[in-house]
């Protein structure tokens, strides 16, 4: 028996104790231990690497058989590992494959193969051909047959033979039912097959209802734990329920490199029905292979499956904790789009009904407080409220506001909710989110349960920062001989907290008057900044609007009020009857 037999059928031997009980696809921690005489079986690696040459071996990386449109398409990666010192070439063995019902098939090799490999490196190879073939069938066996085409008969020796019954890639509809590949949320993993160190952590999953569906953006955390630069490796994220499959796109478009001991997040947009709920997610690889042509070689893609992660029960993407009014919230550590030297806190948080348009309001005010010596950019934040049953809120954030915070101060900003009619506001949970990382989409950087105030006085009330106590009213009339106009006085008793910077975009106050029949006849606006404030003692008004007829009781309404995107929001602060 020749060597080349020899280490053939060696090859052979060791293939079939190794792969018999591999399911795909197959990780280092389920590979069985190798025999001792086995040297070419690497114990480390994903799958079993095969002697090809005297220093040349050879893994297979991917198998894939799904159906297309012509037929159906068989594709096959492995990567080959020079052990020796010096470049060597790539043999020129074709790569066959046999089907389970015993029928082989002989793939082309991608135009971009290379021809050589460096000393103690790897390259990867790719072969592909489509049949016309539409019945669904099992690879039982790759292997590389060395022709000699120069003699006559020609003659064919088997070189090695890899079984791959159980590794085979049938499409975005397959089941990844190994164990071993079938990850819990939060579980960290390499990408199988790579050579990169670096660990990848599901860490959150939002769901935006958009105009033509939703997207689930997905958040995941890499990790470089290794001494040196890494450069992520690319991987795809599909999403699945029980019978379908969304296919997913990474919103970075460049590569993301980490430095030694650096984390970042990489995120991916999942579009879907809007009343999809995903069960799972899929991590997918991209093979190509390039087919030449007369004119121009064409670059073809397809995708390999590689693990499945199980979503959790909510789709919450960040733990929500409780909350007190004032303290200073925690955000993710791996966001920069808060500077940790400004201190962030709700100060803040009521509902009020609107009975006229239909629905509630909620408001939250933030409170920003620069510890430092400079002034500090005002983050734009985004946020969104989770009622108790999962429906979630988007906040509308206040249109305008001063584009630094001074040092040593503290600035506001408000946002409002839009909430139905039967939400009661208990349990709610509120969601600062970062818009600008994962642009167009948000992420969660923190989420805290909080509790609504409860009002307790119709004259004292909060407009942050200023306390406001409400000593008396009044409102009169007086007949112009056409029309009654509405004058009025409010007799206030106003503490400002000093510490807090205010300036045109600040809240203002409304006043709104109503006759007996809760018709609005007349309003202002009040700003507490400037000349014509609102101030300690006697404030004089002249509402907007007029009646044509005497009503002795009206009713004030006064609110905070902000811009926002569309259009006013406003927060009830009392309703007062005069008789």
């Amino acid at each position: 028996m020749n060597k080349k037999m020899r280490r053939t059928l060696t090859s052979v031997a060791i293939s079939a104790a190794l792969m018999s009980s591999y399911a795909y696809p197959v990780l280092a921690a389920d590979a069985p231990e190798p025999s001792a005489t086995a040297e070419t079986v690497s114990s480390s690696a994903v799958a079993a690497y095969y002697t090809l040459t005297d220093t040349l071996d050879v893994q297979v990386k991917s198998v894939v058989n799904e159906h297309v449109l012509d037929g159906t398409r068989l594709g096959i990666v492995v990567k080959v590992r020079n052990n020796g010192g010096k470049i060597t070439r790539v043999p020129e063995y074709e790569l066959r494959v046999t089907t389970s019902d015993g029928v082989t098939y002989t793939l082309q090799p991608s135009a971009s193969n290379p021809k050589s490999i460096q000393p103690k490196a790897d390259t990867e190879l790719s072969y592909m051909s489509v049949i016309d073939r539409t019945d669904d069938f099992t690879l039982s066996e790759v292997n590389y047959t060395d022709v000699d085409y120069y003699v006559y008969p020609k003659t064919e020796t088997l070189v090695v033979a890899v079984p791959v019954s159980e590794q085979s890639w049938k499409g975005s509809d397959m089941a990844i039912t190994n164990p071993a590949a079938v990850k819990k949320w939060s579980d960290s993993f390499t990408i199988p097959y790579s050579n990169s160190p670096i660990q990848f952590t599901p860490v959150g999953i939002t769901k935006e209802l958009r105009d033509q569906g939703a997207v689930y953006v997905v958040q995941v955390l890499a990790k470089n734990d290794s001494d040196k630069r890494e450069t992520a490796p690319d991987f795809l994220v599909d999403g699945k329920t029980e019978a379908k499959v969304f296919a997913g796109e990474r919103v970075e478009k460049d590569a993301v490199v980490l430095e030694a001991g650096e984390q970042k997040y990489i995120h991916y947009a999942i579009p879907t029905d809007q009343d999809t709920v995903l069960a799972s997610l899929n991590v997918l690889t991209t093979e190509k292979f390039v087919q030449a042509g007369a004119a121009a070689s064409t670059v073809l893609q397809y995708k390999v499956g590689r693990l499945n992660i199980l979503l959790p029960n909510q789709a919450s993407g960040v733990a929500s904790a409780p909350y007190t009014l004032g303290e200073t919230m925690t955000f993710d550590a791996n966001s920069q789009l808060i500077h940790p030297d400004l201190k962030v806190s709700v100060v803040e948080f009521n509902m009020n009904d609107n009975a006229e348009e239909g629905n509630k309001t909620v408001t939250a005010k933030f409170l920003l407080k620069n510890g430092s010596d400079r002034p500090m950019n005002v983050p734009v934040f985004q946020t969104s409220l989770i009622s108790s049953d999962g429906y979630q809120y988007d906040g509308n954030r206040q249109a305008a506001t001063a584009a630094t915070v001074l040092p040593n101060s503290g600035l506001t900003v408000n946002y409002a909710f839009t909430l139905p009619v039967s939400e009661t506001g208990e349990n709610l949970t509120l969601k600062v989110e970062d818009a600008v990382i994962a642009a167009p989409y948000k992420t969660p950087i923190a989420a805290y349960a909080v509790q609504l105030q409860k009002n307790k006085s119709t004259d004292t009330f909060s407009v942050y920062p200023f306390d406001i106590k409400l000593n008396s009213w009044s409102v009169s009339l007086a007949f112009n001989g056409q029309a009654y106009s509405y004058k009025g006085k409010l007799y206030l008793d106003i503490q400002r907290k000093n510490d807090v910077q205010i300036d045109s975009n600040s809240p203002a106050i409304l006043l709104e008057v109503y006759d007996d029949g809760g018709r609005m006849v007349a309003t202002i606006e009040k700003s507490l900044l400037g000349q014509n404030r609102l101030a300690t003692g006697e404030n004089l008004l002249n509402f907007t609007g007029t009646s044509d007829q005497f009503d002795p009781t009206v009713k004030l309404k006064i609110y905070e009020v902000f811009k926002t995107k569309n259009g006013q929001s406003k927060r009830l602060l009392a309703d007062l009857t005069q008789k």
